[in-house]
């Protein structure tokens, strides 16, 4: 029995191998994009970002993801602040459209005064492409280069062609987890490298706690681990919508 048992579950993986074989570059970041696609949750993290001179930063975040994958503004992020006594952190807002656009929003915690900063770029110390990757990437030039094993992990590696440098992912062709990740410049130069570690399962999902982005144009290094995380209905959804001007 026990290798009848085994011998079902080496072919339920071969079958699954051939499968992701099959499947296309885009198809491949497609599945990477959406895995957790209405899979609403709420996660903190800690970031300790250092500068080149050594200086170090840390900001605590608790984010929320809400999906709605029927409509056309499918998926929302709110990210909160944590911060110590009175003092107020800021709140940010991300809404990701099935068009491929993304709109983000940020209220500052003294004047309460929200910016808009759609289409305008990220700091470092909070990579968005840690938490959410547009669609709008599945327009460009996607092609495979050689497999590669990333903690052991063997790797389908994709590559994404863009005016403004290629993005390379490794992505596993059964949990369609991204293991690596690396930015480029027009030149063809490693501008900005992330890693990946400790990888834990929660409830038949699998994420990494730990997260290092490094960046080699600022010469910084930003740790992300995250600290907790739980799957939840939101009954309500206030908290995605940005709020309205006093």
């Amino acid at each position: 029995m026990q290798k009848y048992i085994q011998s079902i579950s080496i072919l339920l993986i071969l079958q699954l191998a051939i499968c992701a074989d099959a499947l296309a570059p885009n198809q491949m970041l497609e599945k990477a994009i959406k895995r957790l696609n209405d899979i609403d949750h709420q996660m903190t993290i800690k970031i300790k970002s250092k500068d080149k001179k050594n200086k170090e930063e840390i900001t605590n975040l608790e984010l929320f993801v809400h999906w709605e994958t029927s409509k056309e503004k499918y998926k929302m992020v709110h990210i909160k602040e944590i911060t110590k006594g009175k003092k107020k952190g800021r709140q940010m807002w991300v809404h990701t459209y099935k068009d491929g656009k993304e709109k983000k929003w940020i209220q500052m915690p003294r004047s309460g005064k929200i910016k808009d900063l759609t289409g305008k770029k990220s700091s470092d110390k909070v990579d968005l492409s840690s938490i959410t990757l547009p669609l709008s990437l599945l327009d460009k030039e996607i092609i495979f280069l050689e497999d590669e094993q990333i903690n052991e992990i063997s790797c389908k590696v994709v590559e994404i062609k863009k005016k403004a440098g290629n993005i390379r992912l490794w992505i596993d062709p059964i949990d369609f987890i991204i293991h690596k990740k690396q930015l480029y410049n027009k030149k063809s130069e490693i501008e900005k490298e992330v890693l990946y570690g400790d990888l834990t399962i929660h409830n038949d999902l699998k994420f990494y706690n730990h997260e290092i982005i490094r960046n080699h144009k600022k010469e910084s290094t930003v740790e992300i681990f995250l600290t907790a995380f739980e799957q939840k209905t939101f009954d309500n959804v206030d908290i995605f919508n940005i709020p309205l001007k006093k």
